[in-house]
């Protein structure tokens, strides 16, 4: 039977099964706790091999940038001038001044830096290229076109010149083309503001809102970096200052302190950290997610990309050596098109937030940075009508909601009608 509905991945999906518990991974390695700040993990799983005769002959990618500094200096100054303010007042503890001089320490470092690359960010673009490169070298053979595009955000161009380096130097035969320009971005980067201002419902903000309260965890941790915690609740915004140490603690791991110290772990406990943790997960499902408390729809800011992906794989589909086309974007480009295209269940909706992650919802397995999406087409020649496709976030072989008899590899055929049908059903 050529079309095999994926009915018991649903319901495995449905069911629970496939949740994962969070906990259990920071307890491995905290710095799971950064979401989209998470250094970018290397692939683990082995490749499905091809169908028979099939070989890879295209690739249509979207990568976030590497590793950064922190965007605005805000998020390094407001923690270090509070900290600064109570230890010129001997209010600090032990535990207190060690956090305050690695804040400094981090402060300095990305000084003149703010948003930025960061050299582990540039090495992991290098890394996914190299990769790339070996587990499909069909592909990059001889003197194929390799176009690539970037956002107009410098730590993107970076990223996609690193990438373009690696490959260049694993074959100088290639046609390497690369671009960073605003005509692009209404796929690259679409913000689609009408969208994007419905996100946050009344029923959203009551739901996230009472969500937060439950989990809260940020006035006892903090309270342990002083002395007098009589003057931490009465001089300290103990709220905001959670929210901007939780940033610095998660950029961490992409600078050259990664092996040298953890805020996380100098300031909380791991129960703590999951609780923090959870509230994020929540804002990145109704911020970008499918999530029905503001209609399931946010996925949809990124059909301008799809149709593109789809557009452009038709086009090179026809060449009888394509290569490849690489684009170089940001995490919330990747995680709504991974939604939109329901890789591994992400397409769920999920009214109850405290069922997110049971439902397989976790935000770092979809956009660490350096995350990615990878089309890899298959076919036996250019003669050959039947193309396959799969996806691989980051790195990884996905599974999609829709119809194959050889998964994780579908028609190209298939994947295109269903894909098309639903862009179509959209109404903006």
């Amino acid at each position: 039977m050529r079309k095999v509905i994926l009915i018991a991945f649903v319901a495995i999906i449905s069911s629970g099964i496939w949740a994962q518990n969070v906990l259990e991974d920071m307890k491995a390695n905290t710095d799971k706790v950064a979401s989209n700040y998470c250094a970018y993990p290397e692939p683990t799983e082995p490749l499905t091999p091809a169908p028979k005769g099939k070989k890879p002959f295209y690739i249509s990618h979207y990568g976030r940038h590497g590793s950064r500094y922190l965007i605005h200096f805000r998020e390094y100054n407001y923690p270090f001038a509070t900290l600064q303010m109570a230890d010129r007042q001997g209010k600090l503890s032990e535990r207190g001044k060690k956090v305050f001089q690695e804040i400094g320490l981090l402060r300095e470092e990305a000084k003149g830096r703010l948003g930025e690359l960061t050299p582990l960010g540039a090495e992991q673009h290098r890394k996914i290229a190299n990769r790339m490169y070996r587990r499909f070298p069909e592909v990059f053979k001889g003197d194929v076109c390799v176009d690539a595009k970037s956002t107009t955000v410098i730590r993107c161009v970076l990223s996609m010149e690193n990438a373009l380096q690696e490959l260049a130097s694993l074959n100088p035969k290639l046609r390497i083309t690369s671009d960073a320009s605003g005509h692009d971005m209404y796929y690259m980067n679409f913000q689609d503001i009408p969208l994007s201002k419905k996100r946050w419902s009344n029923e959203a903000n009551a739901a996230y809102d009472a969500y937060c309260l439950k989990h809260a965890q940020y006035e006892q941790p903090l309270l342990r970096l002083f002395n007098d915690t009589a003057y931490a609740r009465n001089n300290i915004h103990l709220f905001r200052l959670n929210t901007e140490i939780l940033k610095i603690a998660s950029s961490v791991q992409g600078t050259k302190y990664a092996k040298q110290f953890s805020l996380f772990e100098d300031i909380y406990t791991i129960d703590e950290l999951y609780e923090n943790w959870l509230q994020g997960n929540a804002y990145w499902y109704i911020s970008f997610g499918p999530s029905p408390l503001n209609n399931g729809t946010q996925p949809f800011s990124q059909r301008n990309l799809l149709r593109k992906i789809i557009a452009e794989a038709d086009s090179c589909i026809a060449l009888p050596r394509p290569g490849a086309t690489l684009r170089f974007g940001h995490e919330t480009i990747v995680l709504p098109l991974t939604c939109l295209l329901g890789l591994n269940g992400f397409d769920q909706q999920e009214p109850d937030l405290e069922a997110l992650e049971g439902r397989g919802w976790i935000n770092y397995k979809v956009f660490p940075m350096a995350c990615n999406l990878q089309f890899i087409f298959y076919r036996k020649n250019p003669q050959d009508d039947d193309v396959l496709v799969k996806i691989l976030l980051n790195e990884n072989e996905t599974t999609l909601p829709i119809a194959s008899d050889c998964a994780p590899y579908y028609h190209w055929k298939d994947f295109r009608d269903f894909y098309l049908k639903k862009l179509a059903d959209y109404k903006e």
